[in-house]
């Protein structure tokens, strides 16, 4: 990213950017583009004369045209020359013979210095500082109005990036994306090759405009003061004015089950005004409604801090925020595997880093909260990032609801299914899968007869297309068995 130390001033490096016949004049040892010196204000220009005296009084800023009969009339070796001229509080020099070697002055080359050149890069200049003023104006026109509407920083930030054409992205002080405009929403600034203008916010936040080429550079900078201050008002407003007690509880749960037709770039500005912390990790936690628990109270504060968000399909349900930024660490693998049914339970999403993505979370929660209640997880806490925890259920995760598994599971147990409409065989038939084929361990897991587990095995066979003996159907068989036991997905 290119930093400017002025804001909405014109600099050397954007009269080149405009200018296609001016190029930055940079020696072998004198620095790269990117130095500060090219970013000095130009306000006028001036061509040097062939006579005494060579400049008239200057008052700062003037770009100093110096054509090469001047420099052959001034016989003067052409470094002593510049060193004189630079002596003077100038932007710069252009020059339309090759620069010296080495020399701090900023220097611009042209292919000539023509008597034109002094008129047209100064009209130029006078049209580009009406444009500015003309856009910082109508720019200032629309904060105010926005302003004046009540509209909250998502929505400040979608109106300007579309009136000035650029994305607006805000960032945490870890680089949590929190508002974002227009199609990059979803992509961080360092992900682009052009540059960005930034301006810092409160509390280490960042506003990010652009992309920024080169040609607008200077209006980047002219606005981004002005942004920032408008940004900043309107996410202060929405920390002030966030809802409390059952207001807050209810703004809450819709983030976590947004209304129908609730645009998702919504959320980010939907959870700053309920509360929640900008540039946080979320988690989304359920569990079955109990009285006060310490396990509870102990479990969520160890991933951050607990915002009650309601009810969620039967299951009371916390967003959990922690404000370091980083992952709190859920339970090991395998705690609290032999609880007993009526203990309490916690399930908890995957780490989010934005609230567009709480639904995401919820759907995560709410799939690992039903396979709990059906004993299908064992554990006290289960969470969603725990692979080995979740097992095969994790991969079916991704296809939950989907058409494509549920004609898997049709194609793998689909007449058994229709033959078993108390589920008895298939029970049998997965507690045979799990045991490695063991009729023994089977018949003692459900607690029947040999013989009775026989007799049952018979009937699989024959309603089954595929022997469940055959050791390359028996992971087919398997997934479909758990597949067509999982939790019923709800739309939204």
């Amino acid at each position: 990213m290119n930093a400017h130390s002025n804001a909405g001033e014109i600099t050397l490096r954007d009269l080149v950017a405009w200018v296609p016949e001016l190029e930055l004049g940079i020696a072998p040892e004198s620095g790269m583009p990117g130095d500060d010196r090219f970013d000095r204000d130009v306000d006028w220009v001036i061509a040097a004369r062939d006579r005494v005296p060579m400049l008239p009084a200057l008052r700062g800023a003037e770009l100093i045209l110096l054509p090469r009969r001047v420099i052959a009339e001034s016989a003067v070796p052409l470094s002593l020359l510049i060193n004189e001229i630079a002596s003077q509080p100038i932007a710069g020099v252009v020059l339309d013979v090759p620069p010296p070697v080495s020399t701090r002055t900023p220097i611009l080359l042209a292919p000539a210095i023509t008597q034109e050149l002094e008129s047209d890069l100064n009209r130029l200049l006078m049209q580009r500082r009406n444009d500015l003023l003309r856009t910082g104006t109508e720019i200032e026109r629309s904060i105010s109005d926005l302003t004046a509407l009540g509209a909250g920083p998502g929505e400040l930030i979608e109106q300007l990036a579309e009136l000035l054409e650029f994305d607006i992205i805000v960032t945490s002080a870890n680089g949590t994306m929190i508002y974002a405009s227009g199609e990059n929403a979803t992509e961080m600034p360092g992900t682009f090759e052009e540059s960005w203008h930034q301006q810092s916010l409160r509390r280490g936040y960042i506003l990010w405009i652009g992309p920024v080429s080169a040609n607008r550079a200077a209006l980047a900078r002219l606005i981004g003061k002005r942004l920032r201050e408008a940004v900043q008002h309107a996410m202060d407003v929405a920390e002030a004015t966030a809802p409390h007690g059952a207001a807050r509880v209810h703004a809450l749960n819709q983030l976590l089950v947004p209304p129908a037709g609730m645009d998702p770039e919504r959320l980010a500005t939907a959870a700053v005004r309920s509360g929640l912390p900008l540039g946080a990790v979320f988690r989304v936690a359920l569990h079955p409604p109990v009285e006060d628990d310490p396990f509870f109270r102990r479990r969520l504060a160890a991933f951050g801090h607990d915002f009650e968000a309601g009810m969620v399909e039967g299951f009371v349900a916390h967003i959990l925020a922690n404000e370091s930024g980083r992952s709190a660490a859920g339970s090991r693998h395998g705690e609290g595997a032999h609880t007993r049914p009526d203990e309490p339970w916690l399930v908890v999403s995957e780490p989010v880093t934005t609230a567009r993505q709480l639904p995401l979370a919820t759907r995560q929660a709410r799939y690992l909260a039903g396979l709990r209640q059906a004993d299908h997880l064992t554990g006290a806490e289960i969470c969603f990032d725990h692979d080995a925890q979740l097992g095969a259920y994790r991969l079916l995760y991704d296809h939950w609801g989907s058409d494509r598994l549920q004609h898997y599971v049709q194609a793998m147990i689909g007449e058994l299914a229709q033959e078993d409409r108390r589920g008895m065989l298939r029970t049998t038939l997965l507690a045979y899968l799990e045991h490695g084929g063991s009729q023994r361990l089977t018949a003692e897991q459900l607690g029947i007869h040999r013989n009775t587990l026989t007799y049952r095995l018979r009937q699989i066979r024959m309603a089954l297309q595929n022997d469940p003996d055959d050791p390359d159907v028996r992971l087919g068989l398997h997934l479909a068995l758990l597949a067509a036991d999982l939790p019923p997905e709800v739309a939204g």
